[in-house]
């Protein structure tokens, strides 16, 4: 009965580890993240995630804002019209489906993406940055890069007008 008891926690224990281990090895696709795909409502989210967002006290900010996932420092979610739209990374960690992270190079986000991505100026960077831009086959769906100096400082992925707004909601 002992030997029953202590193999069922090692079980356990190893399926928690197993459970943790997969929610923190997320990864970002055009079309979502880990259980999180893009066009749920907040509620959906917060069922998949088991969170608690809730919708901003400012009526005129419901348009868009964003959440943040406990588990996941780096990311955030943008909410529009009450729906998923976009999911942004702003550090080093998380990966696309295609292995590219913030701090790796232009080099190698053109090498991984090909010609699907398409160089921009960034608006505020002049020369020293760039948009890298891919979009999905179906067209509803993209990936975008941001880069100062070479180095990817940021990246978004989304409904393709999303990954397009250049200050966030604003």
């Amino acid at each position: 009965m002992i030997s029953r008891k202590l193999g069922l926690l090692a079980f356990l224990t190893i399926a928690t580890i197993n459970s943790s281990l997969a929610e923190e090895a997320w990864v970002i696709r055009e079309d979502g993240a880990g259980p999180v795909k893009i066009g749920m409502s907040l509620s959906q989210v917060n069922t998949v995630l088991h969170e608690r967002f809730s919708l901003p006290p400012d009526g005129d900010a419901l348009s868009c804002f964003y959440v943040s996932p406990k588990r996941h420092p780096r990311i955030t979610f943008m909410i529009l019209d009450g729906r998923l739209g976009r999911i942004d990374v702003d550090g080093a960690g998380i990966f696309t489906a295609a292995g590219v992270q913030v701090g790796d190079s232009e080099a190698h986000a053109l090498e991984v993406y090909g010609s699907k991505l398409k160089v921009e100026p960034h608006k505020y960077m002049g020369s020293d940055g760039y948009y890298l831009t891919g979009q999905s086959n179906d067209h509803r769906y993209g990936i975008r890069f941001e880069t100062v100096k070479g180095k990817i400082t940021a990246f978004y992925a989304g409904r393709f007008d999303a990954i397009q707004f250049v200050e966030g909601c604003e």
